[in-house]
């Protein structure tokens, strides 16, 4: 029911620091994700460099300080960059860039601002008596009033006093209050680059016109005593309480922007051209006998770097093009696995698991070779008898987990082709690492908990060897029955190394692209959990309403395709936050109402923080992005009619009228179908609590008005629940 026009509530839908702390796009990993050419490029590269062969001998590895063993000739005429040169000129281009200071002229205003605003208040309580709440409201931007409040009584809030007040405000604030003067100092003696944040425009200055700025911390408070001794409306025994009083509301306004200077910074750096250095054919590099300086063993390894072996350039090319096309299959598939945003963190999941399991089988490839290099026998010297052990279904059940059956038995393909690659093109080995792959996909998609995972492992192993004894058959028998047994013994240990794997890298795997998986959600849902046990005994209320949330939703989500279990976690932490003040809500009461004795305003805070408190506990109990989502959605923007109204009721036409948006959730509303039912679901189950004698007609009743006000307040216009699964 996605819908993009305006709405009553779109006021309070405008991003707000719960909606930004939910983003699970706002970290810089986050953004990473969202470019999949990018790791597909990395991929691509790192895959075809791991599977190349180290053909050819290149420069000697010689490091400064070490003595040459033997002549190196330069063979060609060559440029090469002079890294050490580049450097050098890089940090001088830094160097040169002055820092940037931003000037906030506002910050006067606003303190000015505040200070007539301290006297009107107190003027006000003065002239008769005003509401208890709005008194502390005036005060509520300034610190350090206590004192300053008997020296408001004393001086019967003059307004020769508050203009003193706001002149050494405005004396203060010209001279300048510098965050730190002595880095200033330091940092500005070419000058500076100052920022006026109110008008956009910069200028770069001297030293001497900012010199006389104050220090923040020891310089402040010296200029307002001798600004306020200059007072006659000052009386002397307010000067020290003055002085404190300002001191503590005056914020700096030169600011040091370290971010901005070291972006112009990088950007000096970056324009610088790298320098370079030409050597000519059959120049002697360095002498059998001579100590290796740091600049030819800077020039050996650019060598090094910069070799090319003509045998093996169309062997580069049509590994990186093989891997290539492997990866480019995934996009036409992962297309119709969600929204453009979603496809692209999905592929970049994907292609950051391709490169992590090639590493992973290049890593027990060459732990192979070093086994086999030292090995004694036969068959233990061979390095093809080590290959049926390698962990080549780690990858698809890894897969299965994190995204599903059907992108991990596409990732099965894809692995069996890498693997045939890395290993010099090896057929039957390709089709074993497949067969490997699926099997492991397949039976790790059945297994709902960690236990059932153990019995995995078995499966795949007994699969490797089955897929072993056809492949040999296919190659021909092999040559002795000890080969073959050595053979299978480790294609049933590959098996269990697949699943040591999995179960090493998910909950890594899992934090690391934020997906929450089904065996994660089951362990959440153990009701013997610190916070759902806390629940149950400091809110038992609460507790019951999650668990018949649960059901609820539960079945909900059913009837439509929704994801049923997440639904069932969810709706047993929505409601956490109660647990800070759970006699404030009905469902715990069991006496009298703490309500009864508080501003309509300040109940509606009360409710409304439990969704804030709600969220805290959870990022402090590490719950995952899905569940800290449900409780700050599980109400959108809904208006909190109850107390709204008792608002409206109670009304003074001359405090103002009752703002609708004060008594809003702060939300944001549901993005998704599981968000829906919930916020759906709880709205159910909470008012069915207040039905007295219900009958299946009264609870149909209450159900479609309570659908037609969530429809009509625009709660789910950003989820794409659609009518048809509103009527199921």
């Amino acid at each position: 029911m996605k819908n993009n026009g305006k709405n009553p509530t779109d006021a309070k839908a405008s991003p707000t620091r719960i909606q930004r702390g939910l983003d699970d796009r706002s970290g810089w990993w986050d953004r990473l994700l969202e470019l999949p050419l990018l790791w597909g490029l990395v991929t691509v590269l790192a895959c075809t460099w791991l599977m190349l062969p180290k053909v050819g001998s290149g420069p000697p590895e010689w490091q400064a300080g070490q003595v040459a063993t033997f002549d190196v000739v330069i063979p060609f005429d060559v440029t090469l960059p002079d890294e050490a040169a580049t450097e050098t000129a890089r940090r001088e281009a830094r160097e040169a860039v002055l820092p940037v200071y931003d000037l906030e002229p506002r910050l006067r205003i606003e303190v000015e601002d505040e200070i007539r605003v301290l006297f009107a208040a107190c003027r006000s309580m003065q002239d008769g008596p005003v509401d208890e709440v709005a008194a502390p409201e005036a005060l509520a931007d300034l610190r350090e009033t206590g004192s300053m409040g008997r020296i408001l009584d004393s001086s019967e809030c003059a307004a020769e006093f508050e203009n003193a007040l706001v002149e050494v405000v405005g004396q203060v604030y010209a001279a300048r209050i510098a965050d730190d003067r002595r880095q200033l100092e330091r940092r500005g003696e070419r000058g500076v680059v100052l920022r006026n944040l109110a008008s956009g425009i910069e200028r770069t200055v001297a030293w001497d016109q900012v010199a006389e700025a104050v220090d923040a911390r020891t310089g402040v408070e010296p200029l307002l005593r001798a600004r306020l001794l200059e007072r006659e409306a000052v009386a002397r025994r307010w000067i020290k309480p003055t002085v404190t009083f300002l001191e503590a509301n005056l914020a700096p306004n030169l600011v040091f922007n370290r971010a901005e200077t070291e972006e112009r910074r990088d950007r000096a750096a970056e324009a610088v051209l790298p320098r370079s250095r030409d050597l000519k054919r059959g120049q002697v590099l360095v002498r059998r006998g001579d100590t290796v300086s740091d600049e030819v063993a800077d020039t050996l390894r650019v060598f090094r770097r910069q070799r090319r072996d003509v045998d093996t350039g169309a062997r580069v090319g049509g590994v990186a093009l093989l891997t290539g096309l492997l990866l480019a299959g995934w996009w036409p598939v992962l297309r119709r696995f969600g929204e453009p945003a979603q496809v692209r963190r999905r592929l970049s999941t994907v292609f950051i698991l391709v490169l992590l399991f090639t590493v992973t089988i290049w890593i027990g490839l060459y732990i192979a070779s070093a086994i086999s290099f030292n090995a004694q026998g036969a068959v233990l010297s061979t390095l093809e008898v080590y290959l049926w052990g390698l962990p080549f279904a780690a990858g698809p059940a890894t897969v299965a987990v994190l995204l599903g059956l059907q992108p991990a038995l596409l990732f099965a393909v894809c692995g069996a082709g890498i693997a045939g690659l890395l290993l010099g093109g090896d057929f039957s080995i390709a089709i074993y690492a497949l067969a490997s792959g699926m099997v492991g996909a397949l039976a790790i998609e059945r297994s709902k908990d960690r236990a059932a995972m153990s019995r995995v492992g078995l499966v795949i192993g007994f699969a490797n060897v089955i897929v072993m004894a056809i492949v040999q058959l296919y190659r021909g028998l092999p040559d002795s029955a000890a080969a073959f047994g050595v053979a299978a013994g480790l294609a049933l240990i590959g098996g269990l190394v697949s699943l040591g794997v999995v179960s090493f890298l998910l909950p890594v795997l899992e934090g690391l692209f934020g997906i929450t998986t089904d065996t994660r959600l089951l362990e959440l849902s153990n009701q013997n959990l610190p916070l759902l046990k806390r629940l149950s005994l400091e809110a038992p209320g609460t507790y019951q309403h999650s668990l018949a949330v649960g059901n609820l939703s539960e079945a909900a989500a059913d009837a439509i395709g929704a994801n049923a279990l997440l639904l069932r976690v969810c709706a047993y932490y929505h409601d956490v936050g109660k647990l800070v003040k759970p006699s404030y809500f009905v469902e715990n009461q069991r006496g009298d109402n703490p309500h009864d004795s508080l501003s309509p305003s300040m109940s509606a805070l009360v409710i409304m923080s439990h969704v804030k408190e709600g969220l805290e506990l959870a990022r402090r109990a590490n719950l995952p992005l899905p569940i800290r989502q449900s409780i700050a959605t599980h109400h959108g923007t809904k208006l909190i009619k109850y107390f709204y109204a008792r608002a409206r009721d109670r009304s003074d036409p001359g405090m103002g009228e009752v703002r609708e948006s004060d008594y809003r959730y702060p939300g944001p509303r549901p993005h998704t179908k599981e968000l829906g039912i919930l916020l759906l679901a709880d709205a159910v189950e909470a008012a069915a609590r207040t039905l007295e004698q219900p009958t299946p007609g009264k609870i149909r009743s209450m159900i479609g008005k309570i659908f037609a006000d969530v429809m009509e307040d625009g709660q789910l216009d950003d989820c794409d629940l659609t009518f048809s699964e509103l009527d199921k």
